[in-house]
């Protein structure tokens, strides 16, 4: 489960991938903590290099009644509305951190998970929705971006705190993943993250 992340804007390569995903359709985007349905950065693939964009967190549900803000890389292959995406429509998502909850005997504490002395990178999809009767562009102003977060079992380093956590990549297999290499294969990866409750 990855309910709320966090961009901190003093971040010399978050600055950097705002820069130049602002090019694109969106104007207004957050930084600090990231709700659904807040406009945040994202990177796809484009020609062999990694691109970044500003998308919607959540694609809208078919009812119109809220948003699905994450995926189960498990079952990616058997839903509708992730399959025909997962061969075509890949992204990433960096954060400085993630925020997790831990349910306690009576109440629930917020802690951040972190991966120490490096942003995190977080696997997606994204999905593009555009007005009907208009051409179709990353850059046309009748279009919508949505993007989703897939998450995984949690490993041994945070399953203390919750039993899901996004996939995560390192930089070689973020580029790996927009790419097309099996979900399957990234998933062995394990990485050490860590978790510290909030105040």
């Amino acid at each position: 489960m990855c309910g709320r992340y966090y961009i901190d804007i003093d971040n010399n390569e978050i600055k950097k991938i705002l820069k130049e995903a602002q090019r694109n359709i969106y104007e207004n985007y957050k930084t600090g903590e990231i709700f659904p349905t807040n406009i945040a950065p994202i990177y796809i693939e484009d020609d062999n290099n990694m691109k970044p964009l500003l998308a919607k967190w959540g694609f809208p549900k078919w009812d119109g009644k809220g948003v699905i803000i994450n995926a189960r890389a498990e079952s990616l292959n058997e839903k509708q509305m992730f399959k025909k995406l997962i061969s075509s429509n890949r992204c990433i998502v960096p954060a400085s951190y993630y925020f997790e909850w831990k349910q306690e005997e009576h109440k629930k504490d917020k802690y951040k998970i972190s991966k120490p002395g490096s942003n995190i990178y977080m696997a997606g999809l994204y999905n593009i929705v555009a007005n009907k009767n208009k051409q179709l562009s990353l850059f046309d102003e009748s279009i919508d971006i949505y993007y989703t977060i897939i998450t995984r079992s949690s490993n041994d380093s945070i399953s203390h705190i919750h039993k899901r956590m996004p996939l995560i990549f390192n930089v070689e297999e973020m580029i790996d993943w927009l790419k097309g290499k099996s979900i399957n294969e990234l998933m062995k990866s394990d990485y050490g993250l860590f978790g510290e409750k909030t105040k």
